[in-house]
């Protein structure tokens, strides 16, 4: 059973009658008129950031409500397209998964934090979908949102089927391990969006795709290169670019999933151990 939790409803009766107040003025009506109500949320949005290093009011003050006016009419309309979405897409999850999810999904207003993220909320297994960053990433159409919604749900399908949903307990850790984990994480739910939805489709549009093709080679090469240094944090999120390229990390990731599903059933591709996923993601990495 999936159960919409809608906070949205009260960030659009708080702001829609003042969308004309200083950004000052918008932070802390965000703050203490609209997301106060909802503790278990606030302290997933606000941590988000202060576990990264991030102040959030500077993030809220240069990069959420300087755009609140712009932003607003496709905030409405993501809004209603998103409800329209998962009115009839749990069937589909049953016919294509034999999956009958117990799942909340929670609808709000963030600062920008991510478009869609799987979470718990209210004890139970949930995703998150940000309708300020979806405004902001231009998501907010019926064909854009889409592929985000079928994303997040096959996170929510690789999970189930796991038994787990993060590194193993066992496993460090380490920027090298999570970049292992995030390139087969993401890209199960990259890959099967796609059977969910019966259509090769992506949010960030059919160009990108042709540029991750384009680059597959060298992108391939700064990955295992990154998972030696750095970490692979980059190509993973909007505000990163890698050859140019925005989220690389998940058409990677696709690709290592389409190659592994000639190999595995779907049960035992979700269910691979950490060590088997090294091995594979190196495999791929160097093909």
């Amino acid at each position: 059973m999936i159960r919409i939790i809608d906070t949205f409803k009260e960030f659009n009766k708080v702001f829609r009658n003042n969308l004309n107040l200083s950004i000052e003025e918008k932070i802390d009506l965000w703050d203490k008129e609209y997301i106060c109500k909802f503790p278990e949320l606030e302290k997933k949005i606000k941590e988000d950031y202060a576990l990264n290093g991030y102040d959030w009011r500077e993030i809220a003050r240069t990069r959420v409500f300087n755009n609140t006016n712009k932003d607003y009419k496709k905030m409405i309309q993501a809004y209603n397209n998103i409800l329209q979405i998962i009115d009839g897409i749990n069937k589909k999850v049953f016919d294509i998964f034999n999956l009958d999810l117990e799942l909340n999904i929670v609808l709000y207003h963030g600062l920008c934090n991510s478009a869609g993220w799987v979470d718990r909320y209210n004890g139970k297994r949930a995703i998150l979908y940000g309708i300020d960053k979806i405004a902001e990433l231009k998501w907010h159409t019926v064909e854009k949102l889409e592929p985000l919604i079928a994303h997040e749900l096959c996170h929510v399908i690789h999970f189930e089927l796991r038994g787990e949903d993060d590194l193993p307990k066992e496993v460090e850790k380490s920027k090298y391990n999570i970049g292992i984990w995030r390139i087969y994480e993401e890209g199960f739910a990259q890959f099967y969006q796609n059977k969910l939805l019966g259509k090769d489709v992506d949010s960030r549009g059919k160009e990108w795709i042709e540029r991750c093709n384009d680059k597959k080679n060298d992108l391939k090469r700064l990955y295992e290169q990154a998972l030696r240094e750095d970490g692979a944090k980059r190509f993973f999120g909007d505000w990163f670019e890698v050859l140019g390229i925005n989220d690389a990390g998940y058409f990677l990731g696709a690709e290592l999933i389409k190659r592994l599903e000639q190999k595995y059933s779907i049960n035992k591709l979700a269910q691979l151990s950490f060590d088997m996923i090294e091995k594979e993601v190196l495999d791929y990495l160097s093909s």
